[in-house]
């Protein structure tokens, strides 16, 4: 590895052309080669911008990775990936909404009340169900309607993996549920 300084300005410079969280120096530096170079830009479009998806209706998302999550603008810094940010608004219910039948309204997937750890469930403690796990796409829709339901402020980030199978493979995405 060679290490090289940069000056500010031009870590700065090189900022503006990065997409936040997906990225590195390199990445960037590699990018702006291949451009100079007059080779084709990448299958990946994860150089543009963002597209922002309605959670009522995510598009396909096999294929993806979370990158970041956040409820009210703050990160949500573990277990971030589909079924993690379905537990995490499970968890941010209030007490008494917690009960069989008030989850029953708020959760739009499989659980059951206590534990069950075989057929996909796992168990959440702070609400003493069990939640079946779910495709990528369904988690986000339970979700969302959690939040849209509380009025939560929550968005994720996320990438299609540059697989044939993704939907828009490379390209970056959001969902945003706003109060």
């Amino acid at each position: 590895m060679i290490q090289v300084e940069l000056s500010q300005a031009t870590f700065e410079r090189l900022q503006r052309l990065a997409v936040p969280l997906v990225d590195t120096i390199e990445t960037v530096i590699n990018r702006l080669l291949d451009r100079s170079e007059g080779a084709p830009p990448p299958r990946a479009a994860a150089a543009r911008a963002p597209s922002v998806f309605d959670p009522a209706s995510p598009p396909p998302l096999t294929h993806t990775k979370v990158v970041a999550i956040r409820f009210d603008g703050v990160p949500m810094a573990k277990d971030v990936n589909w079924n993690g940010l379905l537990r995490e608004t499970v968890k941010r219910l209030p007490q008494d909404l917690r009960t069989p039948e008030s989850l029953r309204r708020l959760v739009v997937v499989n659980f059951v009340a206590g534990r069950k750890d075989d057929e996909g469930y796992r168990y959440l403690e702070e609400a003493n169900i069990s939640l079946q796990g779910q495709d990528a796409r369904d988690a986000a829709r339970a979700a969302f309607h959690i939040a849209r339901q509380r009025g939560w402020a929550l968005e994720v980030e996320f990438v299609w993996r540059d697989k044939p199978a993704a939907a828009h493979p490379g390209q970056l995405g959001v969902l945003r549920a706003r109060q």
